[in-house]
């Protein structure tokens, strides 16, 4: 059951209110690139110094650990960083109870640190992500990445632990209808068909992945593309 949460998900676009985080969120999500995410923590650690009950900055802060972690290397080191993670991110949601964002940050560190932990110890945090996750969709109910989570959740997990293929269409083609631009939605509905034997479906969706000109986590954009490739190819033989 490896890759419970095989997310890279969503990102709360710069707007007005949230303007002063433009740069830090550029860096996230040019963070394929050296040295990218390793800023984006430094400027947000200085900003917490300064103001350590920023709710926007902590949530952002758990984020970029969260992929600290993903790419760090140890059982050990992982559970840490996503076990602050959590925690951060768990203090922006108390700050402000009504951010989707923080919401659905806090249910990823959860399954991270789940699956950090073993298979085993990992499914008793399913129950709580499926709740955070609706917490997400009632404060936002076209939040795709919550819906992108529910469905990776309902296809790796065994049927006596909830999992569904047919309920995990259900869910990702949701998450691809309302978030085109992102690109993991491609590959996982392509799975999720495939699993219940829609291979020309399948075939569709991972056509129409190229279709995307502005993928909205483009620091991603090039691995989806390289999973896309070898998914057709497979479904050729």
């Amino acid at each position: 059951m490896r890759a419970l949460l095989a997310v890279s998900l969503c990102f709360a676009a710069a707007t007005p209110e949230n303007g002063r985080y433009a740069q830090i969120d550029k860096l996230y999500l040019s963070r394929n690139q050296a040295g990218r995410l390793d800023r984006s923590i430094a400027k947000l650690e200085s900003m917490l110094k300064v103001s350590p009950d920023d709710p926007q900055a902590l949530w952002r802060l758990g984020r970029s650990l969260i992929r600290t972690g993903e790419a760090g290397a140890g059982k050990q080191a992982k559970i840490r960083v996503f076990t602050r993670a959590e925690e951060l991110i768990g203090r922006s949601v108390q700050l402000e109870p009504k951010n989707a964002e923080a919401h659905f940050w806090h249910g990823i560190a959860l399954g991270r640190r789940g699956e950090a932990r073993g298979i085993l110890r990992s499914l008793f945090m399913v129950r709580p992500m499926k709740r955070r996750m609706q917490s997400v969709l009632k404060l936002d109910p076209k939040h795709g990445g919550a819906h992108h989570v529910l469905g990776r959740m309902l296809y790796r997990l065994p049927r006596f632990a909830g999992g569904s293929k047919r309920g995990a269409v259900e869910e990702l083609e949701t998450a691809l209808r309302l978030s085109p631009n992102y690109t993991a939605n491609y590959t996982a509905l392509a799975d999720a068909y495939i699993a219940v034997g829609r291979k020309e479906q399948a075939r569709e969706v991972l056509r129409a992945f190229f279709a995307v000109k502005e993928p909205s986590d483009p620091a991603v954009y090039e691995g989806h593309r390289a999973e896309v490739e070898r998914m057709l190819a497979a479904l050729r033989r």
